[in-house]
């Protein structure tokens, strides 16, 4: 079985049943100017042929968080050993009435067409083999905002990527990122992938920065995708080299014993 899989409509009405009945927790991704908001909720119910996925309250969602009618957000969500990632388009948010009576806020989105699943492996960390390297450029204000040119005001920091999933990665960089960078903010990414330097442009938001004597390590969470035909292509991709890094790993491992 693929990495990433293609569901068929028979696939995806199973997930959505399966995801309603257990009410899974959901992570609901949307534009937010150059960048992304994430939105965290929970599966519902299914409506009148629409899926209906409840909000956090409003005084303690995100301040930028909007939808509006016909706005496409990306979906993603675990069931068994796989992580099920969707694009959907917005109906409208309302309120709806509970068993007990309490009202909450939802999400109306139409029902998905088109379902991928990735397999939750490919989310664990893997460490980049020794001989295998990893750069990572990155600068503040997402992958659309790349300066023409480092500068002062406008820095692009690099270092080589110490461990990697499909959710994310650990640079090793140089401590004038983490005097720059603080959790929360959202940045660009390059990574650059060995000699043949296959690369890849993604956003990202700080998770961490750890400074250890001369040296900075930050983690980084990718966003954004879920939503796109090339975030797919992204998510396939990362997932072959973390496929690759593992086996090499296991290797390594094996010869060793």
């Amino acid at each position: 079985m693929p990495t990433l899989q293609d569901l068929n409509p028979r696939q995806i009405n199973e997930a959505v049943l399966a995801a309603v009945e257990r009410h899974v927790p959901v992570a609901v991704t949307l534009p937010s100017g150059p960048s992304w908001t994430t939105v965290n909720g929970r599966v519902l119910a299914i409506r009148n042929g629409h899926l209906l996925l409840e909000l956090p309250p409003t005084d303690t969602a995100p301040a930028t968080q909007t939808f509006n009618p016909a706005d496409k957000v990306g979906i993603s969500f675990k069931l068994k050993h796989h992580k099920h990632i969707f694009t959907a388009t917005v109906i409208c948010k309302e309120l709806f009435r509970l068993e007990d009576a309490r009202e909450v806020p939802v999400l109306r989105l139409c029902p998905p067409r088109e379902m991928q699943r990735l397999q939750r492996r490919a989310y664990f960390r893997v460490e980049v083999p020794g001989n295998r390297i990893v750069r990572a450029s990155f600068w503040l204000g997402g992958k659309s905002l790349e300066p023409t040119g480092g500068s002062p005001t406008t820095p692009v920091w690099s270092g080589r990527v110490a461990n990697l999933s499909a959710g994310g990665c650990q640079v090793q960089t140089d401590r004038g990122a983490a005097e720059a960078l603080e959790e929360g903010d959202v940045v660009g990414m390059r990574l650059i992938f060995g000699v043949a330097e296959e690369t890849v442009y993604t956003d990202g938001e700080v998770r961490h920065a750890d400074v250890v004597a001369d040296k900075t390590s930050v983690g980084f969470k990718f966003l954004g995708l879920e939503q796109t035909q090339e975030g797919a292509a992204i998510l396939q991709f990362l997932a072959r080299k973390i496929s690759e890094f593992q086996k090499a790993t296991e290797t390594a491992v094996s010869s060793k014993a």
